[in-house]
């Protein structure tokens, strides 16, 4: 008797102490993946550094201290010419500061043959209030330092450096801004969005003195802020198409 009541007990005590087995439901497989875009800068063919100077096509020994750059609109374009705007996603790049990549989250998956972003900002994000935008976004003036407080709207791309001018040291400054100012940049590969990825641009730094002119600093101008009659910035901003490249995507 005593031996089937401790064997009941048991068994009680059994039942009431063991968990209950709950399988956890199995999360579906994303329909997103993440793209990782890092931008190399580049004179011609050698990775650009601020210790060295350069000769320009034009003739004017250069030396680089700034290339900042604001990117908007990233779009991709699918096989079947569908277009999958990345809406809100904006990035700010200080190349000669190692600020070189941004990683984009919410990409839907998809086979696609185009990819293209905006060097600048379209008329309502470029005028809105820039104080809505929390410290560490691309877009606060305390991070990027590319608000013209004074006029309204960001410098969408800065181009800084030194020059010699006559044996003597000068310096050179290019802010681009204003729509008319702005860029779109389009790359045209097949490339599938099935697991995070990683597109590798260059950024040709050259191309800015020697691409459709040879630009000269002595003669073109060293100086230009975008004013609203701006020959200097008309001129300039004749090399900007092409600068960038899409070497690889993996």
């Amino acid at each position: 008797m005593k031996n089937k009541l401790i064997i009941s007990a048991l068994a009680i005590f059994a039942l009431v102490s063991c968990d209950p087995i709950i399988e956890k439901p199995i999360d579906p497989p994303s329909d997103t993946q993440a793209i990782t875009l890092k931008f190399q800068p580049m004179y011609d063919t050698e990775a650009l550094t601020m210790a060295r100077t350069y000769i320009t096509a034009a003739g004017d020994t250069i030396q680089y201290a700034k290339l900042k750059y604001l990117l908007s609109n990233f779009t991709l374009e699918k096989t079947d010419g569908t277009l999958v705007p990345l809406t809100n996603v904006y990035a700010y790049l200080s190349l000669m500061d190692g600020r070189d990549s941004v990683i984009i989250k919410n990409v839907p998956k998809g086979s696609y043959k185009s990819f293209r972003f905006q060097l600048g900002l379209d008329s309502a994000v470029n005028h809105s209030d820039p104080s809505q935008w929390g410290l560490d976004h691309p877009l606060s003036p305390s991070l990027n330092e590319m608000h013209w407080g004074w006029a309204g709207g960001y410098i969408f791309n800065v181009i800084e450096g030194y020059y010699t001018n006559n044996t003597a040291n000068a310096g050179f400054s290019f802010h681009i801004a204003l729509e008319r100012n702005s860029r779109v940049f389009s790359f045209v590969q097949n490339y599938d969005i099935d697991s995070d990825k990683r597109f590798v641009f260059n950024l040709y730094a050259n191309k800015y003195f020697s691409n459709a002119i040879n630009y000269s600093l002595k003669t073109d101008g060293s100086f230009s802020h975008s004013g609203d009659v701006d020959p200097v910035m008309d001129k300039f901003i004749q090399n900007l198409n092409g600068i960038f490249e899409l070497k690889s995507i993996k």
